[in-house]
């Protein structure tokens, strides 16, 4: 398949999207190169560079540790609090009938 990649001046790769299938690959005048690749595998923005045509990759880059992790909302943070609570007077009851 044929992308359009957008590029640093040190070719590192900071966007990319699909390409018509007839679009010449190379440098184009619009501010793009096209490339084609087998698939979009390893087209991380920021965190690959074009070389030759080739997408490479960051050498033990991880992008799934790279994903931030969300603050519980507000709504959850009281579920939280209200099942800890219970559980508590649970336990406190349980121990009562010991």
């Amino acid at each position: 398949m044929k992308i359009k990649v957008w590029t640093d001046s040190n070719n590192r790769l900071l966007n990319w999207a699909y390409a018509d299938e007839n679009r010449p690959v190379g440098p184009s005048d619009e501010g793009f190169e096209v490339i084609e690749v087998d698939d979009a595998i390893g087209l991380y923005e920021n965190h690959a560079s074009i070389v030759d045509g080739k997408v490479v990759p960051d050498a033990g880059y991880d992008p799934d540790a790279d994903r931030p992790t969300p603050d519980p909302s507000p709504e959850q943070q009281m579920l939280a609090a209200l099942t800890l609570e219970v559980a508590q007077m649970k336990a406190v009851k349980s121990s009562d009938l010991l």
